[in-house]
């Protein structure tokens, strides 16, 4: 094969494929004409996956997640391995470790700080000295926020930022995702990491009400432990940077048990409206402000295209070796211009007094 050939029709790894997102990440490979190899623990589910996805002669590959050698055998070959989990910090380590170990460059749709940070700090230095490229916290909130950051702070120079996330379906999703959220209980219960003064901290901040596009008022907030609050002061001069998510979002997942994730649907419910704006509200030093806003379809959806969107990028071998913020790896606006043929749409506006 040539290197033209390897760089049109990469050969993807897709780790989780039976799940949700999973699903959606089948289907959008499947319309770019590339069928991905397909590793995870049970056969049956996986095959049942393809076939939904229009795939049915892609490859099956067995491999649990608590065993090394049959991850990494699983994985070699492949140019990206794509993982799709819930629960990051339970098992989401061993598929990172193995791809790294395959030189397979890696892409994660995880959602939790404590394991992108994991992933900068512990697993950043063997991916660079494999040649691979890494990129944890591919979702519908962090990576457009790392972008639109990127593109605020090119307007503003050194700044604050807000990142926030509103979906109508308020809270309504998959069982998928309240097991992440149960894994890292009692960081999401706190708030997680924001960034100031020149480093990452705990404990509350005072946010303003946020005027979410669409809303009729101000919403009450709280500090929300977003990925992106890691990414961000990467690549750009941030003076803080916050998450926030409504106050009542933040309310309900204080109460998540096992029991009653256990009873939550596979999937949101066919009424949920899964649309969604993801919001970057910044202050540069000269007190003017920008607003940068990405407004999608469906959360698991656009996830899962934006995972797929970066695993054909980085397969193309131009972004550097090591674990990269979004906006280290691709070009900010050209990224965002990517996502319109699926009605996901970005603007950036002065704010209100600027």
């Amino acid at each position: 094969m040539t290197n033209d050939e390897s760089t049109r029709f990469p050969t993807i790894a897709v780790y989780g494929a039976s799940g949700h997102t999973g699903g959606y990440i089948l289907s959008d490979l499947r319309r770019r004409g590339l069928t991905p190899i397909l590793v995870g623990r049970n056969a049956q589910r996986l095959r049942a996956a393809a076939d939904a996805a229009g795939l049915p002669g892609a490859e099956i590959r067995i491999a649990a997640a608590d065993d090394r050698a049959a991850l990494v055998a699983a994985l070699t070959g492949a140019d990206v391995v794509i993982s799709s989990l819930p629960g990051y910090v339970d098992i989401g380590e061993q598929i990172l470790a193995a791809a790294i170990e395959a030189g397979a460059h890696y892409v994660d749709i995880s959602g939790e700080q404590l394991f992108t940070r994991r992933a900068f700090d512990e697993y950043g230095p063997r991916a660079e000295k494999a040649g691979v490229s890494v990129l944890s916290g591919v979702t519908d909130s962090n990576l457009p926020a790392d972008l639109l950051a990127d593109l605020l702070a090119r307007r503003l120079g050194p700044a604050e930022f807000v990142i926030s996330h509103h979906s109508r379906a308020g809270g309504d999703g998959s069982r998928g995702s309240a097991k992440t959220v149960l894994a890292s209980l009692d960081w999401f219960r706190a708030g997680g990491w924001h960034y100031a003064d020149g480093e990452f901290r705990t404990g509350q901040v005072d946010l303003a009400p946020i005027a979410h596009p669409n809303a009729t008022e101000p919403t009450a907030v709280a500090k929300f432990a977003f990925a992106a609050v890691l990414t961000i002061p990467r690549h750009t001069d941030a003076r803080a940077v916050t998450g926030a998510v409504d106050e009542i979002f933040r309310s309900n997942i204080t109460g998540l048990t096992p029991e009653l994730v256990a009873s939550l649907p596979e999937r949101p419910g066919p009424d949920s409206d899964m649309r969604y704006d993801t919001v970057v509200d910044a202050r540069g030093a000269d007190g003017r402000t920008l607003r940068g806003v990405l407004s999608g379809v469906d959360s698991y959806r656009d996830s899962g295209l934006l995972a797929v969107e970066a695993a054909v990028r980085l397969a193309a071998g131009t972004a550097k070796a090591g674990a990269l913020a979004p906006a280290e790896a691709f070009d900010a606006a050209d990224f965002l211009n990517s996502l319109a043929p699926h009605g996901i749409t970005w603007t950036i506006t002065n704010t209100v007094g600027a």
